[in-house]
């Protein structure tokens, strides 16, 4: 048997399946987490959708597709931005998620431009909607943990629905669902018009977005990587216009054991690095030593490895920057600690690092005195001499062709 790597979880993340196993060993362990939530039995119900669908990947280009729902006349608060901003903690969130259940269909990814009028109606209603529900079986209720997409519980292979509610849009989405563009095109039109990334993400993956043509169902997992880069690219092509951040300043956040440190550097282009370190005993790491994961991109914006944590931390950078028209370079610093005790999404990341650096800084000044007050407070935890190792660090350092021109 070939020898597997005791770090190699920390870059899977129970998603790439590294390991050789069909199930996550270390998912599978979670499974006590669902104790005690209630257990949904009922084959027929009339229930409501947040709104919000999901899209597997498994055996694409044909996936199973679906709305989630309530199996009761209650609204669950399936918005991540508000757990977030009330620090629901990981039972919490459950319950939610387990409220809900997944009723499927497989379909193919093309079959998106088909969707009926109703449906496609309820997916892009800013409001919840009532739906009626036939399922085949009973649903089954297994907990599905992951690193990308919030919790989910009980499913079931769809049989009948009918939306029996009211759905609410507006003119301007309606009319951006029928252009033929890009779904990058589209995606910066409705943001801009004040949608959030959670709803324009729901869009992507429903095969609502992008030239009529060739629109298809995208993978839940994939539409949120790929709504993180499409916008992080909108605000990238405008920030590097702006002038640099005044002073170097550091950002703090810690939220379902996870902190973040963000270290904006004053800089006349852009550039990006993140540690993400996963602490002994941390949720995929079953052995004494921290396992480090780092990534960066230069001012081309194009990052030197894959990875949805890195996005979803760049999309609240980048958006940060673009608000307040000022361009820096950025060292992103995570620390998973042994208190995440179970995957949620990357949703977290997200929110965390907007959280950050919707707060005051925690410290202004110079960018030696910032680095070393991470370095104090958490050296004994991490064991990692970030600054002999950082790209970004030894990258700022190195003049610009203008700069030793002297332009």
């Amino acid at each position: 048997m070939p020898h597997i790597p005791k770090e190699i979880c920390a870059y899977c993340k129970g998603v790439k399946r590294l390991c050789g196993e069909k199930i996550c060993p270390i998912l599978v362990k979670q499974s006590h987490l669902i104790e005690g939530l209630p257990r949904i039995m009922k084959r027929e119900f009339q229930g409501i959708t947040p709104p919000n669908i999901f899209v597997g990947e498994y055996n694409y280009p044909v996936v199973n597709f679906g709305p989630l729902s309530t199996y009761q006349y209650s609204v669950p608060i399936d918005d991540p931005e508000i757990w977030a901003k009330k620090r629901l903690d990981i039972i919490e969130i459950l319950k939610i998620r387990l409220g809900l259940v997944y009723s499927y269909s497989k379909k193919k990814v093309r079959e998106a431009v088909s969707l009926s009028d109703e449906l496609k109606e309820a997916i892009i209603s800013l409001r919840p909607v009532d739906l009626d529900v036939v399922l085949k079986k009973e649903p089954r209720v297994v907990v599905r943990l992951d690193a990308d997409i919030p919790p989910m519980g009980a499913s079931g292979q769809l049989e009948k629905v009918d939306v029996v509610g009211n759905p609410l849009t507006s003119r301007k989405i309606e009319s951006v669902l029928y252009e033929d563009a890009k779904a990058a095109i589209l995606a910066r039109e409705l943001y801009n018009y004040g949608l959030n990334f959670y709803y324009i993400q729901r869009l992507l993956s429903a095969g609502l977005l992008g030239t009529i043509a060739r629109r298809r169902f995208v993978p839940t997992r994939w539409s949120i990587t790929a709504t993180d880069a499409i916008l992080g690219k909108y605000f990238l092509d405008r920030i590097k216009y702006y002038q640099p951040l005044g002073a170097p300043r550091l950002h703090y956040h810690e939220y379902l054991g996870n902190k973040y440190y963000l270290l904006l550097i004053p800089s006349n282009f852009w550039a990006m690095e993140m540690f993400e370190i996963w602490l002994p005993f941390s949720v995929w790491v079953r052995h004494g030593n921290p396992v480090v994961i780092n990534i960066h991109e230069d001012y081309d914006g194009k990052p030197n490895k894959y990875d949805g944590g890195y996005f979803a931390i760049r999309y609240g950078v980048l958006e940060y920057l673009k608000n307040i028209k000022r361009k820096a370079a950025v060292l992103a610093i995570r620390i998973i600690t042994p208190r995440y005790i179970a995957p949620v999404g990357s949703w977290q990341i997200r929110e965390s690092v907007r959280i950050a650096l919707s707060k005051p800084p925690i410290l202004v000044g110079e960018e030696e005195k910032l680095f070393q007050h991470v370095m104090d407070k958490e050296y004994d935890n991490i064991r990692l001499n970030i600054k002999k190792r950082s790209w970004l660090l030894k990258r700022l350092k190195t003049p610009t062709l203008a700069q030793f021109l002297k332009i």
